[in-house]
């Protein structure tokens, strides 16, 4: 037993190296959010319980706000390509969550909690009810707002929303995804973990094939480096780790059962990690809640096909699409 974790520690330790020597040889990869500014939003900076969120604003009107998904190397980046088809009708709003992106970085472990009272500080900093679309996991922390606070929202749309245990399953309740949990279990070589893998361009780029995107001739250097950046911030891992061990997760279907703000959802009709049968039950679970797919997407249609993307949260936040089921 103590054979094997010595191996496992350096194992765990020539990958971490390997990760450190990419990330130095790749220096100059350069910050993605200038794909905001360009488009002339401001980067502007709100206080929250959990430290200081960073945030990009264009536009005027009722607010509109993205909020990306958790997972390593997520940022405010990943709706580059979305958010500003919008600033000509709304206020929108593009923050990183702490942990994330150019948010602060606190050196402890991030749990729901401390995203509703993040999201909760940003929603009364703007000052007015919101109009909110939402990724992955970040939807449950706006669902579990949404119950306390209705009165701060005005209408959802949830992007392949999942809260990792949804119906009580596990969605890496593999041989290989308990190993990962266990590794990320382990301090402080977790650190060196998260690094071995997310700092990595061949682990990144490999999860844009496999889950992120349908057609993987798409998964371009430019997309690759928007998570890089993001990743290898100071302290990312402390964000990161909750998720692969667990502590993040929490069974979306009972958020959604109770959810009675106007929304939708939207999948990508070939998601993996999750996949469309779950995306159908919980469907099921709040018939006023309908379900949309985009064809030919897998977890990241926002960045595979902006277009069809755009069109159709367009048509949900005005209520055009409330009969619609499939696009």
């Amino acid at each position: 037993m103590a054979r094997n974790k010595r191996a496992w520690l350096v194992g765990l330790g020539a990958l971490a190296g390997l990760g450190a020597v990419a990330a130095l040889r790749e220096r100059d990869i350069g910050d993605p959010t200038s794909d905001f500014t360009a488009h002339g939003f401001v980067r502007r900076t709100v206080a929250t319980p959990a430290g200081a969120m960073v945030y990009y604003e264009a536009g005027q009107g009722q607010p509109l706000i993205f909020l990306h998904g958790i997972g390593g190397g997520a940022s405010s980046w990943i709706w580059s390509k979305i958010a500003p088809a919008f600033a000509a009708s709304y206020r929108v709003i593009v923050p990183d969550w702490i942990g994330w992106g150019l948010s602060e970085h606190p050196q402890r472990w991030l749990l729901p909690e401390d995203y509703v009272a993040e999201l909760d500080a940003l929603l009364r900093h703007v000052d007015a009810p919101a109009l909110v679309v939402a990724q992955s996991l970040a939807a449950g922390f706006v669902a579990d707002l949404a119950c306390l606070k209705p009165e701060l929202f005005v209408r959802l749309v949830l992007m392949a929303p999942t809260g990792g245990k949804d119906f009580g399953r596990e969605l890496s309740d593999s041989v290989a995804g308990k190993t990962l949990k266990s590794l990320a279990r382990k301090e402080p070589f977790n650190q060196q973990f998260y690094q071995a893998l997310f700092h990595r361009r061949s682990f990144v780029r490999s999860w844009l094939v496999r889950q992120g995107f349908y057609d993987e001739a798409a998964v371009s250097d430019e997309l690759v480096n928007g998570f890089l950046y993001s990743a290898r911030q100071p302290n990312a891992a402390y964000s990161a780790l909750p998720f692969l061990t667990g502590d993040l997760r929490f069974d979306f279907a009972v958020k959604l059962r109770d959810l009675n703000v106007p929304a939708a959802m939207i999948w990508g009709a070939q998601e993996r990690e999750v996949g469309r049968k779950t995306a159908e039950q919980l469907a099921a679970v709040n018939p006023d809640v309908p379900l949309y797919f985009i064809d030919r997407a897998r977890a990241t249609p926002e960045l595979e096909h902006p277009a069809q993307t755009i069109a159709l949260i367009q048509r949900l936040l005005t209520g055009e699409a409330e009969q619609e089921r499939t696009v």
